[in-house]
């Protein structure tokens, strides 16, 4: 009877050390990943401040600096919030590095790299969600193509419509009416806006930190200009500039969509 309780006892000793070995490397995990994020962030910053100002993109500029400093607040606040807060918050901080490195490529006017455009980081975010929206950014990355001479334009357009549906797809306009019969309209008085559908999912996720809500919605804002820098600048043309900028933009577009793919999956299926 006695070595009966022994085995037991060491079999849950082993147990507990399993547990214990397997949260220390998540969180050595999850320490790296943050040092990594904060460490690229801080390096972008001081290059873009080494940056001159250009006319050409100062839309793209004064966008990112909004993220930024959209950013801080989360920064300053995340410390406190519940694990599915801070989870979003390191989400966050790769973003506003992912903006600011795009306005270093745009402004240093260099490709930032130099692999298959029509390639993708993105497995199945998008395709665990609708096979509509994954088939819609497949047709983006085929867009952007030397051969193609309205490359620009074609990315942007389904990109766009890429991540106006992911938040829709969670988020329709009803069903946060419901939740939130008096939010705030869109431009055209009776559509919601966007800031309250991305709030409407956060609370969903049981983050509903305010300044979260704010980051998003600068962070899909800021995305949303370069789309409209490139559909004003490219006049049509893929030229050899623009394309390898579209690479700089689509690595940007894919890391926005697997934020907002992440907080799209965090909301309960509609009823």
């Amino acid at each position: 009877m006695v070595n009966d309780y022994n085995r037991k006892v060491a079999a849950h000793n082993r147990e507990v050390k399993r547990a214990v070995d397997r949260y220390n490397r998540e969180v050595r995990a999850y320490n790296a990943r943050v040092r990594s994020n904060r460490q690229r962030l801080n390096a972008e910053i001081a290059r873009l401040n080494r940056q001159r100002s250009t006319t050409r993109y100062v839309t793209v500029q004064t966008s990112t600096v909004a993220l930024h400093t959209a950013y801080s607040r989360i920064d300053a606040q995340s410390e406190l919030w519940n694990e599915r807060g801070q989870e979003l918050a390191d989400f966050a901080e790769a973003e506003a590095a992912n903006s600011v490195h795009v306005a270093n490529v745009l402004l240093d006017e260099v490709a930032a790299d130099e692999e298959e455009a029509e390639g993708t980081s993105l497995t199945d975010e998008l395709s665990v969600l609708s096979t509509d929206l994954d088939s819609r950014w497949r047709g983006a990355l085929f867009a952007i193509n030397p051969r193609n001479p309205d490359a620009a334009r074609h990315f942007c357009t389904s990109a766009r419509e890429v991540i106006v549906e992911l938040i829709n797809m969670k988020a329709p306009d009803a069903v946060v009416l419901l939740a939130k019969p008096n939010c705030e309209r869109g431009p055209d008085g009776r559509a919601v806006a966007r800031r309250e559908k991305i709030g409407y999912l956060l609370d969903q996720n049981g983050a509903g930190y305010e300044s979260l809500g704010d980051f998003m919605e600068t962070d899909v804002n800021d995305v949303m200009n370069l789309f409209s820098q490139f559909n004003r600048g490219t006049h049509g043309t893929a030229g050899r500039f623009d394309v390898p900028a579209l690479r700089a933009i689509k690595h940007r577009v894919e890391a926005s969509i697997r934020f907002l793919s992440t907080l799209v999956q965090g909301v309960p299926p509609l009823g």
